[in-house]
């Protein structure tokens, strides 16, 4: 049984290093851009912003789609298109070419960051669920630092080469055919007087945590749309110095990753409160952040509070439904998320702008408003396990 829960991580741990492979070709945007002259930075970032919106309906339809598919088999699917959608666009000269085949991209990371999660929740439980779904975190991160940088390096060969960097998904293949357990979904049972089994039910704590889902998100996004903005906006760093600052924040993700599961045994219901306190304190920290080096230990701040809530978020998501539910209830989750990560620059800009006025400080007070934002979560929270603690 061990051997086979071993397995079964490693399996879910290489899917999970390629559900950040949207920002894949970030680094090499503005080189992409370069080569489609007649474009504007906005449509050029459409190769950003269409598979995030794709991804969205592709979770719902997924979170059906496992009630009579077998987890392997959609992860497979999920990580052939994640190749198709990938690593064809390096052949193509074609903008819409390029947008269509982003969108195939899309679809299959959609597929790959549902299957992960519900295939946690359906193989581990208790500490042992915590500490996979932290570690599933770690790999996440360590997946988007891979492709990251080395699309950025891929991108001085040419603009094209930067899709090159998809082939990750590959490995991720062999281990899915290798290491996933190819468990079909068993028809709903009868109970003995022949009343029909219960089925999946999403609750009202399901919704609750759907909104701070919604928050966690949009916040989140954040740090990847606005940070060079604020470096420039501060005068303390340029796009590379952005780009080092994404290698200290993965470098949070791993560590809290790794060390999730004993984290959220010590803190229990305190674990939420203390991860939106921690993610608060960061934005505060890159805000006031006086030179680069403290701008790159807020980072890092980041990387740790967003790694103690994104798990967070889904574990309580799937516990706060029945088993039959679990699966539609990530997926929705998911659905929020990429929903939340697209709302972020329209929630926040005109918010920074009104608060900012006329100091021209707009992103500086984004960055504050977030952390304005994640300090009321944490309270809330904290607040919330307290209450917990004394009706136990």
């Amino acid at each position: 049984m061990l051997k086979s829960k071993g397995k079964i991580q490693v399996g879910i741990y290489l899917i999970s290093i390629l559900m950040m492979g949207v920002v894949g070709i970030a680094s090499a945007i503005s080189v992409i851009g370069a080569n489609f002259p007649e474009l504007s930075q906005t449509d050029v970032q459409t190769l950003i912003s269409i598979p995030c919106i794709i991804i969205i309906p592709v979770t719902l339809i997924v979170g059906k789609l496992m009630q009579v598919m077998s987890k392997k088999l959609l992860a497979i699917i999920g990580i052939i298109l994640f190749l198709i959608g990938g690593l064809v666009p390096a052949f193509m000269t074609s903008f819409l070419a390029l947008q269509i085949l982003r969108g195939v991209f899309g679809v299959g990371v959609g597929i790959l960051q549902v299957v992960s999660t519900a295939l946690v929740a359906e193989n581990f439980e208790g500490a042992e669920r915590d500490r996979v779904q932290g570690n599933l975190q770690a790999f996440q991160m360590l997946g988007c630092a891979i492709m990251v940088f080395v699309g950025g390096w891929l991108a001085t060969m040419g603009w094209n080469t930067v899709f090159y960097v998809h082939i990750i998904g590959a490995i991720s293949l062999i281990v899915a055919l290798v290491c996933l357990p190819n468990v079909k979904p068993s028809a709903p049972a009868k109970a003995a007087n022949s009343a029909p089994a219960e089925k999946g039910k999403l609750t009202g704590k399901m919704w609750v945590w759907m909104i701070i889902a919604f928050f966690v998100f949009c916040t989140g996004q954040l740090y990847s749309n606005g940070n060079a903005y604020l470096l420039t906006e501060k005068g303390i760093g340029d796009s590379a110095a952005s780009g080092l600052g994404m290698a200290f924040f993965c470098a949070g993700g791993i560590i809290m990753g790794l060390l999730y599961g004993k984290l959220a045994s010590a803190l229990k219901d305190y674990t939420m409160g203390v991860g939106f306190i921690v993610m608060a304190l960061s934005y505060a920290v890159m805000a006031m952040a006086p030179s680069i080096a403290v701008f790159y230990v807020g980072c890092l701040i980041f990387g740790l509070g967003m790694s103690v809530v994104m798990p967070g978020v889904f574990l309580n998501v799937g516990n706060s439904v029945g088993p039959a539910a679990v699966g539609m209830a990530l997926s929705i989750a998911t659905c929020v998320q990429n929903f939340g990560q697209f709302c972020s620059p329209y929630l926040f800009n005109p918010i920074a702008q009104a608060v900012s006025g006329e100091s021209g400080l707009a992103n500086v007070a984004s960055f504050y408003v977030a952390a304005g934002i994640g300090a009321l979560l944490g309270v809330i929270m904290l607040i919330r396990a307290a209450a917990s603690g004394k009706k136990a």
